[in-house]
């Protein structure tokens, strides 16, 4: 049984349970003023009991994605996995470039100075300050996944750089690749860059795929062999019916090995350890029954929550 790095040492694949595929468990803004104030959670004690609580529902392993540079602290991250034991697969690569100030170190470096920082990232250990990758110490969690950002201007010449030096070290190590999209991302541009430097679609997941609700567009991504990340279900649009209907659209028509779901709870009002909603427990308790309700089976949500990221996390 193939095992990924997590938090909590090496864990087979199987035993990955219930995956949020894209969370952000813990963000530190304190060395990025670009982070708004309401995306600011590190503490510790509060956002390990809701974690504990997404357990106690029968949530699984979750994918911290905040990369290098936007609000990742391995530290802190590594403490609330310890006290809610839940393992954390944590990623390398870097968000959208809007989270980066023009003196960052990923403007300077070279390519292969970029993917020799995030192989070893993979390899060795994440980095306590990535703000000084070859002056930081490391933390003995290996990261499991890589991210990159695409906005709505497309793939700039920098974006280009960060993107080809991802996909050196995801072609490297077998890593799995999530890229942040937003509407307006000129998909077909993205597809062809990504099949040019040769990554595999069945290790690419395309995220936020609810704010690009277009069925068409799912289906041709799917059908090339991408995988379909929404995380749309705690916010207010688009609703939860048409959602559901996408979702369901998609299995009928044999594409539903491609679905995966998240709950991106980036905002602190998200929590309900803030005071906030819904709450991370609610994506495997009132989500799934609202889902159940709208029609779609239990069949479809443990191939969603269960069997699709193991799959992807084999390939």
């Amino acid at each position: 049984m193939k095992q990924i790095n997590t938090t909590l040492g090496r864990i087979d694949i199987d035993r990955l349970g219930k995956v949020d595929i894209h969370d952000h468990i813990i963000l530190d803004g304190s060395k990025n003023e670009t982070i708004p104030e309401d995306f600011h959670h590190i503490d510790v004690d509060l956002i390990s009991r809701e974690v504990a609580a997404w357990k106690a529902a029968g949530g699984g392993a979750i994918v911290d994605s905040s990369p290098i540079g936007a609000g990742r602290n391995i530290e802190l991250l590594n403490e609330t996995s310890v006290h809610s034991q839940v393992p954390f697969i944590v990623t390398s690569g870097f968000h959208k470039l809007s989270y980066y100030e023009k003196d960052h170190w990923l403007n300077s470096a070279s390519e292969t100075e970029i993917a020799e920082i995030l192989f070893a990232e993979c390899e060795e250990g994440v980095l306590l300050n990535d703000s000084r990758p070859h002056q930081s110490k490391r933390s003995t969690t290996k990261a499991n996944m890589l991210k990159i950002g695409v906005d709505a201007e497309g793939i700039s010449p920098l974006g280009s750089k960060l993107l080809n030096a991802v996909a050196k070290t995801g072609n490297l190590l077998g890593i799995p690749l999530m890229i942040h999209t937003e509407p307006g991302v000129p998909f077909d541009t993205l597809v062809d860059t990504l099949e040019s430097i040769k990554f595999d679609p069945n290790r690419v997941i395309i995220c936020h795929m609810g704010k690009s609700l277009d069925l068409e567009l799912h289906r041709a991504l799917a059908g090339r062999g991408y995988y379909l990340e929404f995380d749309e279900m705690v916010r207010p649009s688009p609703s939860l019916p048409k959602l559901a209907s996408t979702i369901r659209s998609l299995f009928d028509e044999g594409f539903g090995g491609a679905v995966l779901f998240a709950g991106d709870l980036a905002r602190r009002g998200y929590w309900s350890c803030y005071g906030g909603s819904p709450g991370l427990p609610f994506l495997i308790t009132s989500l799934d029954e609202f889902l159940l309700d709208l029609g779609i089976s239990q069949e479809i949500l443990d191939k969603i929550w269960i069997e699709n990221p193991q799959t992807l996390f084999s390939n």
